[in-house]
């Protein structure tokens, strides 16, 4: 009975692209986040300043 030796390429091949999958959703949350911030920034801005100008 012979035995197999394990696949020697595909474990480090899932292993990587399991990795640049995770960084790459943490790379989206992030800067996703920070948009969002700066978005809501902008807006609030925009409105103290139709607020200030309605006076």
């Amino acid at each position: 009975m012979s035995k197999k030796a394990p696949n020697k390429v595909l474990a480090p091949i899932v292993i990587a692209g399991i990795t640049i999958g995770f960084l790459a959703s943490a790379y989206k949350f992030i800067f996703a986040a920070k948009q969002r911030t700066e978005i809501e920034h902008e807006d609030s801005m925009i409105e103290k300043n139709d607020h200030e100008s309605e006076k």
